[in-house]
């Protein structure tokens, strides 16, 4: 983490500022009780030296004191960092899903579904471990060097100089390898983001998998991406390893200076060998925490490119909606003004004008790649025209206020996204309807061939898999007639449909009164609209009515 991400996350921290306290307190607590603790065994080796038992005796009991009082406080440690860090992984989590849910839907061009499900799940764990358990070492750690320090050069400072003969040698290890550690961990977050995201991806188009007979070739791309998931934590994990080992060799070293030393002080008289003991122990107390810090190392590397990706979602811009004009119908007229876009360097509209007055019907014609899906999504605002205007009432859509605008509207898919729920909770979706408003639009519809009441209330399975395409498509118009909406969008809305079926919903919704703007290849559709637009190539090809507009083009016989 660079010192902006530190002074972020404590900042976002300070909303547990009560606890936070709590957990400083025990550290300092538990770490003052540590380092009484290799006092009294140097207290009690002279004691055995002078062979006064009772004095011995009052040593131990004093220690199992010591031990008691460092375990409460550990549990006071750990009980509070351990709220802490899931509330804030908690309150991160829900920040990045809500930023997700406002982020113009450009962002999720060029973005794998299941890297950003990894950048939620896997980053947000790597980050509670750290706060949970290696941060809290680390102060702990700092606060037990310092004060086994300051002990060791009260006790004698000159073998104290001694043991410190070795700390140049553990900045360098870690300086020179600090570098590789940290792009081999941001490797490992990138691998496992990707294998996620194939995951996801093939679990959701399994049924497309299945249909080509295509299980044996993503079973072989899974392997390849887990293989490289594999090989990216070895070397992750290798390098730690060796770098937590020199670590461990340097302490070693630092001991056995002391012990040298120490020793030969003892035999001079110059100590007694109680001392010693306590000072190998505080040195030991010096050099663990070292050696903490390079394991610690290890996870924070990991946990700065996981804090890393987590803040980069939050930060994303997301849709200007401030001080924008709330409309409140649709008044008379949307019209497109030399509109154009392009889906990076690869254009998909130029130049698009046309306009469409309330209660008129458009056709909207083209092949597969011509534009059509591209035009409705830049109509409700997922995308903004790299050049030119759309317009409702004479006003940018882009100063109306995004949620009155799209109130507006009423899509109905051919794919609808269904969630895992009843028929009822995905008609309803996201409006305060009674159950009551759903069947007395279904009779409306005369759609109680498709839905008896009790269909209503059954699971459909994730994303709809419980239901038949033509049930699907059935929920897809009634979730957008239900809104009331004044400009329906149908976007091949009842191609699944078997054609009693489909000239029952067309006939419910031709007696509304509403803006239609219809996606279409059924020639009936077309020709039942007021004015038609063909599309070719992301231009206009022709515009008129739709016999004018299937004629000229050779599609009407």
């Amino acid at each position: 983490m660079n010192n902006y991400s530190i002074r972020r996350v404590l900042r976002d921290l300070m909303i547990y500022k009560k606890r936070l306290y709590l957990v400083s307190m025990a550290i300092i607590g538990s770490s003052i009780v540590a380092m009484i603790g290799p006092y009294i065994i140097g207290l009690a080796v002279d004691a055995i030296t002078h062979r006064d038992l009772s004095l011995i005796l009052d040593f131990g009991i004093i220690y199992i004191i010591i031990y008691i009082i460092n375990y409460a406080f550990e549990r006071l440690r750990t009980y509070n960092m351990t709220y802490i860090s899931q509330g804030f992984i908690m309150n991160l989590r829900n920040r990045e899903f809500e930023r997700l849910q406002y982020v113009p839907l450009g962002y999720y061009t060029y973005r794998k579904a299941g890297e950003i499900i990894s950048r939620i799940t896997n980053d947000g764990e790597a980050m509670s471990d750290f706060l949970t358990f290696q941060m809290p070492q680390v102060l702990a750690g700092v606060i037990g060097i310092i004060f086994s320090m300051a002990i060791m050069l009260y006790l004698d400072w000159n073998l104290a100089l001694y043991s410190f003969i070795v700390i140049p040698l553990l900045l360098i290890t870690v300086f020179s390898i600090s570098g590789k550690i940290r792009n081999y961990y941001n490797e490992t977050r990138i691998k496992i983001a990707r294998l996620t995201g194939f995951a996801s991806e093939s679990i959701n188009g399994i049924s497309s998998i299945k249909e080509f007979g295509s299980e044996q070739r993503f079973i072989d791309e899974f392997s390849v991406k887990n293989y490289e998931n594999y090989l990216a934590n070895i070397r992750a994990n290798r390098l730690g390893s060796i770098f937590s080992s020199l670590v461990d060799i340097i302490q070693a070293l630092g001991i056995i200076i002391v012990i040298g030393v120490g020793a030969t002080q003892v035999i001079n008289h110059a100590i007694q060998i109680g001392l010693l003991v306590s000072f190998i122990v505080y040195v030991q107390s010096f050099f663990n925490p070292l050696a903490q810090l390079s394991q610690f190392y290890n996870s924070y590397q990991s946990s700065k490119v996981a804090i890393k990706r987590i803040y980069s979602i939050i930060d994303e811009e997301q849709d200007d909606n401030k001080y924008k004009y709330k409309i409140e119908d649709f008044g008379s007229e949307i019209k497109f003004e030399n509109v154009s876009f392009s889906y990076g360097s690869k254009p998909a509209l130029k130049n698009i004008n046309f306009s469409l007055k309330r209660g008129e019907k458009l056709a909207i014609i083209g092949k597969t790649g011509a534009g059509k899906s591209t035009l409705i999504n830049l109509l409700l605002r997922f995308y903004r025209p790299e050049s030119g205007e759309i317009k409702i009432d004479n006003i940018n859509i882009n100063d109306v206020d995004i949620y009155s605008y799209r109130s507006l509207f009423g899509v109905i898919l051919q794919e609808p996204l269904l969630f895992n729920g009843s028929i009822m909770d995905n008609i309803k979706f996201n409006g305060n309807y009674t159950d009551d408003d759903v069947i007395n639009l279904i009779k409306r519809f005369n759609l109680e061939g498709i839905f008896s009441e009790k269909d209503l209330y059954e699971n459909v399975g994730e994303n709809g898999h419980g239901l038949s395409q033509g049930q699907r498509q059935a929920v897809s118009i009634l979730r957008a007639m239900i809104r009331n909406p004044e400009i329906v969008i149908m976007d091949e809305a009842t191609s699944q449909l078997d054609p009693e079926t489909e000239e029952i919903i067309q006939n419910a919704i031709r007696s509304v009164n509403k803006t239609f703007i219809v996606i279409a290849h059924h020639l009936s559709t077309i020709l039942d609209s007021d004015q038609a637009i063909l599309l070719e190539n992301g231009e206009i090809k022709s515009t008129g009515t739709p016999e004018h507009v299937l004629k000229i083009n050779g599609l009407l016989d």
